[in-house]
């Protein structure tokens, strides 16, 4: 009986979202893209990051790596070019639309049910980490996050633990807009990276420094769990004034073990692909 609960509850929330994006098109729109890049009109780069796209741990899928690869470039220019302000900000399911089969998306790496699972569209986490990243650094707003419940692969020594947001059509979103003032964003997909940018009108404005609280480990039935809370001070460049310090991230993830990185692909058990 359960099952069925879980199913109904998913549909009311995708549909309560998809409602909502027509019933207040105002704070919902889609982002507009700007004139090309011509270095006049936006001439301050003010952020700039690449990220390596293949996962280097031996538990790493080969054929869920390359869905990966083929749903971050086919995702990648429709936010290419995005200008944002604050009255403009980014949805990723409203600039991306909806991953499926027919628009060319394959199986790539998905966690659900507690589980790595393949998924049409898997693998563009990848991208929303990347972005929840760069409005964190940004001092940008922070509209909407969810953390991913589970941790598949270990984090970078020496970088803060929970800096990632997951994405799922199309209620479980990312939102972020400038502070003040637009940009536009660039994102590319270039020699095994995903190249991010953003240029604006005027230089940078905040400088962003990110530190932890609670952070602990513990064992329970199910597994082992981490969590913490993110908090992140935003200075004025201009006088070095604090003009914020809020917590922009609540995490609680179990960590799964080396045996489940492989995930549905190598354990034989296909349930939890199925689940909600």
């Amino acid at each position: 009986m359960l099952e069925p609960i879980r199913r109904l509850r998913l549909v009311l929330r995708q549909a309560e979202r998809v409602a909502r994006w027509s019933t207040a098109p105002s704070k919902w729109a889609r982002p507009g893209l700007g004139a090309a890049d011509d270095g006049i009109t936006y001439p301050h780069r003010i952020y700039e990051r690449t990220v390596r796209i293949a996962r280097l741990d031996p538990e790493a899928n080969p054929r869920l790596e390359a869905g990966k690869r083929t749903n971050l470039a086919l995702a990648a220019p429709y936010f290419d070019g995005l200008v944002l302000a604050p009255h403009a900000p980014l949805s990723f399911w409203r600039a991306l639309g909806r991953t499926s089969a027919r628009r060319g998306f394959v199986e790539g790496m998905e966690l659900r049910g507690g589980c790595v699972v393949p998924a049409v569209g898997g693998g563009l986490c990848l991208l929303s980490n990347a972005l929840f990243e760069m409005a964190l650094t940004l001092g940008w707003l922070v509209l909407e996050r969810h953390g991913h419940s589970m941790e598949a692969i270990p984090p970078a020594p020496g970088t803060v633990w929970g800096i990632d947001a997951t994405v799922f059509w199309p209620h479980v979103d990312l939102r972020i807009a400038p502070r003040e003032g637009d940009a536009r964003l660039s994102v590319r997909i270039a020699h095994g990276t995903l190249r991010l940018a953003v240029h604006a009108r005027s230089p940078a404005a905040y400088d962003c420094k990110l530190h932890t609280l609670d952070d602990r480990t513990y064992l329970r039935r199910s597994g082992v769990f981490r969590e913490n809370r993110i908090v992140r001070d935003v200075i004025r460049r201009a006088g070095g004034e604090c003009i914020e310090s809020t917590v922009v991230a609540r995490n609680r993830k179990r960590l799964l073990t080396r045996d489940e990185r492989g995930g549905c692909t190598t354990c034989g058990v296909h349930e939890c692909a199925r689940r909600p």
